[in-house]
């Protein structure tokens, strides 16, 4: 912490340091750093301690690299005592392990720095002594900030007006032998030529209707286009108009995008903002005050979208830590009043997006605000070429589309525009128009599937296909598996059984498990017919594997159909792990559970293996199988008796 001294009416003194601080951001994260770290005062006073450090939203971990290096320094002249770490939230789970393991393993005292949605595996929470919050830049970290960077004296007035603007503008605007009062000016000056809300009506973006891969967004959005002309023309009152939606989808599907292009469509403007926004102005009650600036503006400018981005990031209030849950509370407080329009928001839609929306709290969720939820998957083969075609600004040859869709197998619409950027580079250098030359070079390597791993994947349907119809699970439309895939990826899929189950339907503890034995059937079949099981199963948090372990867990845990009532609130995969890592008997029952279906499964598999194998020649000979084919190579080798439900 850094002690203040003597202050004045404009000046803040503060200690000499040896350690280099070159910009007042770095020295002013260097003192949120600072107070975060009173709460871990074993770590502090040289006991042995690992802090995890959850870094604020609208920053990365790379931000804290200078304050950490400064931060070692100060505490430790031994390195190899003391160290930090940065989990990225796009680093995988195996990377971090294996930083973990190896030159971390040895420090007495660490610092782990983690963004925003990265996934700390849980080998790594067992080792956390303390989780903290890094609080935001406050007035007095600004000024500390400046003195120490540039010899700069910031009043507290000054401080507060400069962090009224996003911070990003305020480090722009700063400048070394700069006073603060030319920086407020220029603040001032690009903050009035940025007031005006966007009108969305930019040539580059197509309206709503023109676009691809949204789905039941699309169509919910051009029912708001209509109900905005009707109500505008006083056909119908606002109170008949769809005036909230959450949009939900992993990240890059364009949910950000969509809101423009439907601003577009409305032909209204359209305001973006979010949490990490708000909270860059510095205070609670500065955050709050800007908060409801937005909500203002949209009403001045109404007819008019307002866009939050990240809405999970407020967090859900029955989850807040005691440390933050004032702050926090506050902050969802105020944004459900703003939501609720006490004060009337008529002629306002506000669409809110998120990653996870299993973490926004659910009374953002409720009639009234945000009720309407939906997701945005992942382009079709086909909307990623009408995608392509679009960013291209021309028709790609039907002869190549085969090519094309197994090459963006798994890629959002963010993916796609950098293949197109990419391509389109790659013909700017050369002066000529995008050739089918360039998009393949803009592609991932593709390698053909063959041999023992094409069988592999053949027998692994085959599996999948054989336990759904056997146990009568749902609707069978045929079974697939890729040519080819790329070469950039561990966890491209293989291929697919396809079926339909009723969302509607009579479910018992026999549906679930046989659900179970559909999933675990896949590598049934690789045991009984190759003598091994691949690797594939237990990729990734889709996995057959994963998928098992979860219907499992949440049958002793929330459906009531293990061996005891009890109920939890446990749903999202890191809550269901943590459940089976605290109490032992849940893993127990879970793990008896996968074993006696897996056995089941593999006795569909033997029941049928004349009919297993059949199907595995189509798959590996043709790549594809449907349910008619399906159905007559059944009645040829009069195979699939109904089978008995497991005990």
């Amino acid at each position: 912490m850094f002690e203040v001294v003597a202050q004045a009416a404009r000046r803040v003194t503060v200690p000499k340091t040896k350690y280099s601080l070159k910009t007042p951001q770095d020295a002013a994260l260097y003192c949120t750093l600072r107070r975060a770290l009173r709460k871990a005062p074993d770590f502090i006073t040289g006991a042995d301690s690992v802090v995890l450090l959850n870094v604020p939203s609208d920053r990365s971990g790379e931000d804290y690299d200078p304050c950490a290096e400064n931060l070692l320094l100060r505490f430790s002249s031994d390195r190899d005592d003391m160290a930090y770490m940065m989990i990225a939230a796009t680093d995988k789970p195996r990377t971090i392990l294996k930083r973990m393991d190896g030159d971390f393993s040895r420090k007495r005292r660490l610092l782990i720095f983690r963004e925003q949605g990265a996934e700390l595996p849980f080998q790594v929470s067992l080792k956390v002594d303390v989780e903290i919050d890094i609080p935001p830049i406050s007035t007095m970290d600004f000024r500390i900030g400046c003195r120490i960077a540039y010899q700069m004296d910031v009043s507290p007035s000054e401080a507060e007006a400069a962090m009224s603007y996003p911070l990003l503008h305020v480090w722009a605007a700063l400048r070394r032998g700069r006073p603060i009062g030319n920086a407020l000016a220029r603040l001032a000056e690009a903050s009035a030529l940025d007031a005006k809300p966007s009108s969305a009506k930019s040539e580059s973006l197509p309206p709503l209707q023109d676009m691809f891969g949204y789905g039941q967004a699309q169509n919910w959005g051009m029912e708001l286009a209509q109900d905005l002309i009707d109500w505008q023309r006083g056909k119908i009152d606002w109170s008949e108009v769809d005036t909230g939606i959450v949009l939900s989808g992993p990240p890059g599907v364009g949910k950000t995008q969509f809101a423009a292009a439907l601003a577009r469509q409305c032909n209204v403007p359209i305001i973006a903002t979010s949490l990490a926004r708000w909270q860059s102005r510095g205070h609670l009650g500065d955050l709050l005050k800007a908060m409801r600036a937005d909500f203002e503006k949209a009403k001045e400018s109404a007819p008019c979208i307002l866009f939050c981005d990240e809405l999970d990031s407020f967090g859900d209030r029955n989850s807040f830590s005691t440390d933050n849950r004032d702050y926090s509370t506050q902050v969802v407080n105020g944004f459900l009043e703003l939501l609720d329009g006490l004060d009337g928001r008529e002629g306002v839609v506000v669409i809110g997006a998120t990653n996870a929306l299993g973490r926004v709290d659910p009374a953002i969720l409720r009639p009234g605000r945000l009720n309407r939820h939906v997701a945005i998957p992942l382009p079709t083969a086909s909307d990623r070429i009408a995608i392509l075609q679009q960013q291209l600004g021309q028709v790609l040859t039907r002869k190549h589309h085969p090519k094309l869709m197994a090459a963006t197998n798994g890629f959002s619409g963010a993916d796609l525009a950098k293949v197109a950027r990419d391509a389109k580079r790659i013909a700017r250098r050369a002066k000529r128009d995008v050739t089918m030359a360039d998009i393949s070079k803009s592609l991932p390597e593709m390698v053909p599937i063959t041999g023992a791993l094409r069988r592999a994947l053949a027998v692994h349907e085959a599996g999948h296909t054989v336990a759904v119809i056997a146990l009568d699970h749902g609707k069978f439309y045929g079974a697939m598996i890729i040519d080819h895939t790329r070469n950039d990826s561990e966890t491209v899929p293989g291929g697919g059984a396809y079926f339909e189950v009723p969302n509607v339907a009579y479910r018992t503890v026999k549906t679930y498990r046989d659900r179970i034995v559909v999933l675990l059937a896949g590598i049934a079949a690789e045991e009984v017919l190759l003598g091994a099981v691949s690797d594939g199963a237990g990729a990734g948090p889709n996995s057959d594997l994963a998928q098992a372990t979860r219907i499992a867990t949440m049958l002793q845990s929330g459906m009531g159909m293990g061996n005891r009532l009890r109920h939890s609130l446990a749903k999202s995969d890191r809550d269901l792990e943590t459940l089976r890592l605290q109490d032992p008997s849940v893993a127990i029952w879970v793990d008896d559970v996968l074993r006696t279906e897996f056995e089941r499964a593999k006795q569909i598999i033997r029941s049928h293996l004349k009919l297993v194998e059949a199907i595995a020649d189509e798959l590996e000979v043709k790549g594809k199988v449907s349910a008619d084919q399906v159905a007559k190579m059944a009645a040829k080798l009069d195979a699939l008796p109904r089978i008995a439900t497991s005990a």
